[in-house]
């Protein structure tokens, strides 16, 4: 069995002859098997995927060419308005934007004054700590040692008998 083909795109709605200009020989086969070995040929055909080929000719491919002539009058008022708005908006964003970068300007420099503030404070308290500190250890050195009298001991009766029995003792020897 022998086939030759030629290369073209099938639709399904081609009738076989005409998806294969080539001959397409099959020698000492039936009629009935020839037209088999053709249908079997056209369904085994790979086709390419759909994405891949080109689309049908009634879609623009190619970007539109830019216009040569100028925009119409009324266009160009139009175009003048929209410009003189986008104008105003620009102004009035910016002058938000200025304001409220003052604002966040002020705000950073409470802040920093705030730490300014704290800072002095804890410094002026530790100053404050030395001193007395430094006092103290200086009233110490001159401060008068009060001597304490010693608290006398209060006995229970079992003690003081101790204590007698070892003076008796004490004597006698």
């Amino acid at each position: 069995m022998e086939t030759s083909q030629g290369e073209r795109e099938t639709d399904s709605r081609d009738p076989i002859e005409s998806i294969y200009p080539g001959p397409l020989v099959f020698t000492g086969s039936s009629e009935e098997d020839v037209a088999l070995a053709k249908q079997f040929w056209v369904s085994a055909t790979m086709h390419p995927h759909p994405e891949s080929q080109l689309v049908s000719s009634g879609t623009q491919q190619r970007l539109p060419v830019a216009r040569t002539t100028g925009p119409t009058v009324a266009e160009r008022n139009l175009n003048t308005e929209d410009f003189k708005t986008e104008q105003l908006f620009e102004k009035t964003r910016k002058a938000q934007e200025t304001e409220e970068k003052e604002k966040y300007l002020q705000k950073a420099k409470k802040r920093e004054e705030i730490l300014d503030l704290l800072r002095k404070q804890r410094e002026e308290r530790i100053e404050v700590r030395l001193i007395l500190k430094n006092k103290e250890l200086v009233s110490l050195v001159h401060k008068p040692k009060v001597q304490v009298p010693p608290k006398k001991k209060v006995l229970i009766k079992s003690e003081r008998m101790d204590q007698e029995e070892v003076k008796i003792v004490s004597q006698l020897n």
